[in-house]
């Protein structure tokens, strides 16, 4: 699974305009007055790079029997590794289905899992380990240099075993839901946000542990935010506005809404933690927030969202909460400009499942923090890698009192003073 970002355009003020992103999620757990955290994930994906380089820069390879072939040690890697991106229909700018196309890449992606750009992973392995963790094993890094400085051999078809492909989309889910009527962006916006309102019907209370949005047109839908919201309230937001849904920022627009899920470009689905999920209510709306990019031209888009909701109700129910620094100044040409994000002392003890930190595209390096204990260190921040990640086993208390820092840093290389705000040439420091 992997991972990514948005860019909504306008200014924030407060921390209920967040951007595309997910976050801590606080839980109850037992008893009336503990809660837990849980962190969403979302999940990116973006190209393989192609840099320049030559095979004579791979390190020289062995010559044993047992030297890397494609059917029983590249292939296997390839399958549940790389190809639920480069597919057909995946994300990935080439497919690697097929021994011809992994073979004519062979140089290049060796150089890209040595450099470890590819799978790409983010956060320092010096702070926390998390769960998945998309980083090949250093034996899989040789296995593919090796591979390729011995050109790529394709091996006895007998090695070539059956592997579980990457899982790419959410099965058996309780709901498949959308908005009716295609929208058209508005052409006139270089970015166009808008909500729709969505009424999943629930006759009872249900406990969403895993979603699925699956964008109509990908070349314009930026990002998608999902909010749980009374349906009386958002009804009448629609009502008001003409036509299809209604125009909105970083957010629903909508009172009382709670965000329960987002979608990212490169994301597939996503699977909250065993026992954990987020309720929706019982007569309750959901608002789909859409952010449309136009760049590259409009199409009639109806988006669709998949909804597995637990058997039975999960013992640890989720809330997503962020904190954020809205008050940063950015000045023309700074470089390694700081600010920090705090939560203050926290109420209650907390146990803490994922973590995700966000900035724009001056992002130089997040770290966040509980007290002395490191959360998450990004000490190369990428715009277009941004994810919630999970912590391995079984999470991480935090103490009554604690507070939580999200610090940011950024490089500014413009002429322009900036400041947070919604679009992508603003900036934001969030940890959710």
């Amino acid at each position: 699974r992997v991972g990514r970002a948005v860019q909504p355009s306008g200014r924030g003020g407060d921390t209920k305009h967040f951007h595309f992103v997910l976050s801590l999620a606080a839980l109850t757990r037992k008893g009336p007055r503990m809660k837990t955290w849980l962190g969403l994930s979302t999940l990116l994906v973006t190209t393989l790079s192609l840099g320049c380089y030559s095979k004579s820069a791979l390190p020289k390879a062995e010559t044993a029997d047992d030297a890397p072939t494609w059917y029983r040690d590249i292939k296997p890697i390839v399958a549940q590794r790389c190809a639920g991106c480069h597919t057909a229909q995946g994300i990935g700018p080439f497919t690697l289905s097929s021994y011809e196309q992994a073979q004519s890449k062979a140089a290049a992606l060796a150089d890209s899992v040595q450099s470890r750009r590819m799978p790409p992973w983010m956060p320092s392995a010096d702070c926390q380990q998390f769960s998945p963790d998309r980083r090949l094993s250093q034996h899989e890094i040789d296995q593919f240099v090796t591979w390729a400085k011995n050109g790529a051999p394709l091996g006895n078809p007998a090695d070539d075993k059956a592997v579980p492909p990457q899982k790419v989309s959410l099965d058996n889910p309780s709901a498949t839901l959308d908005w009716g009527t295609a929208y058209t962006p508005n052409s006139a916006k270089n970015d166009d946000y808008h909500c729709f309102l969505i009424d999943p019907k629930l006759q009872k209370d249900q406990d969403l542990i895993a979603y699925e949005f699956a964008p109509d047109q990908r070349h314009e839908v930026h990002h998608a935010l999902i909010f749980s919201a009374p349906l009386s309230d958002a009804q009448a937001k629609d009502d008001a506005t003409p036509g299809l849904g209604w125009p909105c920022s970083g957010s629903s627009d909508v009172k009382s809404a709670e965000l329960v899920a987002t979608w990212v470009p490169g994301e597939t689905y996503t699977e909250f933690p065993t026992g954990t999920g987020i309720r929706l209510g019982a007569g309750r709306a959901l608002v789909a927030q859409l952010h449309y990019n136009t760049r590259h031209g409009v199409a009639p888009d109806l988006s669709k969202l998949k909804l597995r909701y637990a058997e039975r109700p999960v013992p640890n129910r989720a809330s997503i909460l962020p904190i954020a620094n809205t008050s940063f100044v950015i000045k023309p040409k700074e470089q390694g400009a700081t600010a920090v994000a705090s939560s203050g002392p926290l109420p209650l003890s907390l146990k803490v499942w994922g973590v995700f930190p966000h900035m724009h595209e001056m992002g130089r390096t997040g770290k966040v923090v509980a007290g002395n204990n490191c959360l998450i260190e990004i000490p190369q921040w990428q715009f277009h890698w941004q994810q919630m990640y999970f912590y391995k086993d079984d999470g991480l208390t935090i103490p009554k009192g604690t507070d939580v820092k999200y610090t940011c840093t950024w490089d500014n290389p413009t002429d322009r003073t900036v400041r947070f705000g919604e679009g992508t040439e603003d900036e934001m420091c969030i940890a959710f």
